[in-house]
């Protein structure tokens, strides 16, 4: 029922697409720090949250995210270059948020709180 549940979310999320552009093996001395929450889908519904089961690490020219172990059979490392990451600053209901999308799929979109995100002089604001 786990690979079930799983494999759905990578589905519902975006991540197995994203996989297919930015799927790789993370360099062996890999130390993310772990996002407390992200969210990760195609506009507002269906999004998946990812609570404390993403490292991420935001080096100069890629962000690389790791999944916890019980997700990665259909959740592979992702390396995504920075030149292909837009983000932006938005408002939300309760707080401000970061907006990732990628240039390969700009309808997939990540939601991560602005103080994890890693280059802030990447971003632009919005409303």
């Amino acid at each position: 029922m786990w690979f079930g549940i799983v494999g759905f979310l990578s589905w519902a999320g975006g991540w197995r697409t994203l996989a297919k552009s930015y799927g790789g093996a993370l360099p062996p001395d890999f130390e993310g720090r772990k996002l407390r929450t992200v969210t990760l889908g195609r506009g507002r519904f269906p999004r998946v949250h990812y609570r404390s089961v993403l490292w991420a690490e935001f080096e100069t020219d890629r962000l690389l995210l790791k999944p916890h172990v019980l997700f990665r059979w259909v959740h592979p490392p992702l390396i995504i270059p920075r030149t292909d990451i837009q983000a932006a600053e938005r408002k939300g209901v309760w707080r401000r948020f970061c907006e990732m999308k990628t240039r390969a799929h700009p309808d997939i979109s990540f939601h991560l709180p602005v103080k994890h995100f890693g280059w802030p002089e990447d971003m632009g604001t919005q409303a």
